[in-house]
Parts: structure tokens; sequence; C-alpha cells
């Protein structure tokens, strides 16, 4: 029994960027809710953005994500892994 991990590609490039802008919305969106003054029922114009920045990473990371998968899903040098090591 093979117990060997296959070898571990990195994440794509996009699904870095989009990772790194989650992260600057996620910072862009704790200071616009702790330090913008607090309004009745409504969200300021800087926490609209702050969302939009973070939606915008989302997609980033999962279009580098699918672009990857497309990318690799033809290779013909992949191995077929058995499933007796797989969760169940």
């Amino acid at each position: 029994m093979d117990d060997r991990q296959p070898s571990a590609r990195s994440l794509p490039g996009l699904t870095k960027a989009g990772m790194a802008t989650i992260a600057f919305g996620f910072l862009f969106d704790l200071s616009e809710h702790s330090f913008a003054p607090p309004t009745a029922g409504t969200f300021t114009a800087g926490e609209h953005a702050a969302h939009l920045v973070v939606l915008i990473g989302m997609v980033l990371a999962l279009v580098g994500i699918v672009a990857d998968g497309l990318r690799h899903s033809g290779r013909i040098d992949r191995e077929e892994r058995s499933t007796r090591s797989a969760v169940r």
C-alpha cells in the first residue's frame, strides 16, 4: 500500500491575488465599521465599498481555482490513485 502524498501544487496566482484582496477588504471593512460615525440603520458609502472589495476578492479567488482546474483537467501524466486511503 502506497501512502505517499502527491506532490503539492502551489496556489494559482489569481487565487493568491483574490486572497490578498479579501484580506485588504476585511481590514477596510473592519476600519469602516470601527471608526466610521454610526448611522441610523444604513450603511455608509465606505462600508458598501469595503463589502464590494471583499466580493471582488472572492470572485478573483474562485476564477483562479476554476481556471487552474480547467487548465490541468486534461493532463495525461496525472497518476490515478486508489480510493483505499479515502476518508469514509
